[in-house]
């Protein structure tokens, strides 16, 4: 951009593309001179986010009233009507007035900047007002009720947040963290629910930070940077628009700016273990093994930490070093109180998948058979256990009916779909199998294993020509030199004419998605 514009420096339209730039890309000052340039020319509109800009400048040099007066320069638009009452409101906070009225009427946001800053200028009853206004807006979602309740405690107001807190859970049953807040109140321990503003640039930056986190949800991550680094120019040292910088860096596959941000919080930030283990995320995604492996085990080291435990053991069993993987699943779960075993279900089922893996099928399916007792309707944990049974020609009765219900958690998931189909031809019914497996073909065409098993369903019905043909089409795509080889011997020989065909390999990828250990 700055060749661009050596060869055409009056182009309005590319400096406003240089500012917006330069601002995303983290240089304030560059953008700032800009919009001051574009401002200073003839006929010129610098656009919403070059007056923003300017005005931003003002207020961070404690241009209070000239930063006001650039607000109210904005042009008319949802995003200037946004912004302008909550500069000039924080404008206000700084020089001691109480300019919030045009934002108690507003959105969540701007309710939320009113108590900031009523909280600020130490004017808790006008907080109390606001809140209850708030309140009586019949678009109050759960969230919104949870940051007022949040408030009243702050303030001190307890009874009146436990009332709220116990609303709120009437909507989202068993929530943990606000099962958490009620018992903290309750306790007489209560956490910090709102940080009071230190100065009025710290608030307008909160301010900055909200806008890029709405962007973000948004997925509009060009405008979202620009926010976010408004709001680290107010305030450098505000860890969450670091944090937000860095998921959007990921969300966009820039691995490495996303590490760095991940790597400015400090270990007395509440997410400083969260960010390593985030960093240790990115280094496995970009190919950076050892590194990932060197950061967890840093916070192991340091911190004890049981979420670093199991990461590690995911980046082995990914890495297929299964006995590593189950050494950390172990001391991770040596870890874990009895009260603690459900919550950390997903523990059970990645150790069992990497014992399977590492030939000690009876202590994996101890592990497997424990995280479906704990999550009896989890679509893979029935997959990866029946999958296995019927691999092994066992409980194929159960085995089946496990993989129906399923089948019909993930009817679209095609490993679960040919598990099904599969464990039918275990059982002998080839016919029944088809329909399962073709399906399955037509969800994941280029996975060998289940062209294999659809080659021998073919096979046992007599389609002997379309057997070959898929069985050619799982070697062409197989990468394991076992199961290229028993492949060919196939195409070859065929199947034998008695019993079922033994699975030519184990194959884990038949949980569908191993990694994922949401619950459903």
């Amino acid at each position: 951009m700055h060749i661009v514009l050596s060869f055409d420096g009056e182009n309005a339209e590319l400096m406003k593309r240089h500012m917006f730039l330069s601002m995303g890309s983290g240089d304030p000052q560059t953008s700032i001179v800009m919009a001051q340039k574009l401002k200073d020319m003839a006929q010129v509109d610098s656009g919403l986010l070059g007056t923003l800009f300017l005005a931003v400048d003002a207020f961070r040099n404690k241009k209070y009233q000239e930063a006001t007066d650039i607000a109210a320069e904005m042009t008319h638009g949802s995003l200037s009507d946004f912004m302008r009452p909550i500069i000039t409101s924080w404008a206000g906070a700084a020089i001691g007035e109480n300019r919030t009225e045009s934002l108690i009427s507003g959105h969540s946001v701007h309710i939320l900047h009113a108590i900031l800053i009523a909280d600020f200028l130490g004017n808790h009853d006008n907080i109390e007002t606001i809140l209850q206004n708030a309140l009586n807006n019949p678009m109050l979602t759960p969230e919104g009720k949870t940051k007022i309740a949040d408030m009243y405690a702050h303030i001190g107001q307890d009874d009146k947040a436990l009332a709220l807190y116990q609303d709120v859970l009437e909507v989202l049953r068993d929530d943990p963290e606000i099962i958490g807040k009620i018992e903290d109140i309750r306790a007489g321990e209560k956490s910090v629910l709102m940080d009071k503003m230190a100065n009025a640039s710290d608030g307008l930056s909160l301010a900055m930070f909200d806008m890029a986190r709405l962007l973000y949800q948004e997925y509009s991550d060009e405008t979202a940077r620009v926010f976010a680094n408004l709001a680290l120019y107010l305030n450098p040292a505000l860890s969450d628009a670091n944090l937000l910088m860095a998921s959007i860096n990921a969300r966009n596959e820039k691995y490495d700016k996303a590490i760095n941000y991940f790597r400015t919080i400090g270990p007395e930030h509440e997410r400083y273990l969260e960010s390593r283990r985030e960093t240790a995320d990115l280094l496995e995604e970009g190919g950076r093994i050892e590194e990932a492996l060197k950061e967890l085990k840093d916070i192991t080291r340091t911190h004890d930490d049981l979420e670093a435990m199991i990461q590690i053991g995911d980046i082995y069993r990914r890495e297929k070093d299964f006995d590593q993987a189950i050494t950390y699943y172990d001391r991770a779960e040596a870890k874990l109180s009895a009260e603690q075993r459900a919550e950390y279900w997903h523990l059970y089922y990645v150790r069992g998948m990497a014992l399977e893996q590492a030939d000690r099928w009876p202590e994996a399916e101890k592990d497997l058979k424990a995280a479906l007792g704990f999550q009896p309707n989890h679509p893979f944990i029935l997959n990866y256990l029946g999958y296995a049974w019927a691999d092994q020609g066992v409980y194929l009765g159960e085995a089946l009916a496990m993989i129906r219900k399923a089948v019909s958690l993930r009817p679209s998931d095609g490993y679960i779909t040919d598990s099904l189909g599969w464990v039918m031809y275990r059982m002998g019914h080839y016919e029944e199998s088809i329909p399962h497996l073709e399906r399955a073909v037509e969800l994941l065409p280029y996975d060998p294993v289940i062209n294999d098993h659809l080659g021998d369903a073919y096979w046992k019905v007599g389609r002997k020509l379309e057997a070959r043909f898929q069985w050619q089409r799982a070697q062409n795509h197989a990468e394991d030199e076992a199961l290229e080889t028993a492949i060919a011997d196939k195409i070859a020989s065929g199947l034998p004419d008695h019993g079922p065909q033994i699975p030519v390999i184990k194959e884990a990828s038949h949980s569908a998605s191993p990694d994922d250990t949401s619950a459903p």
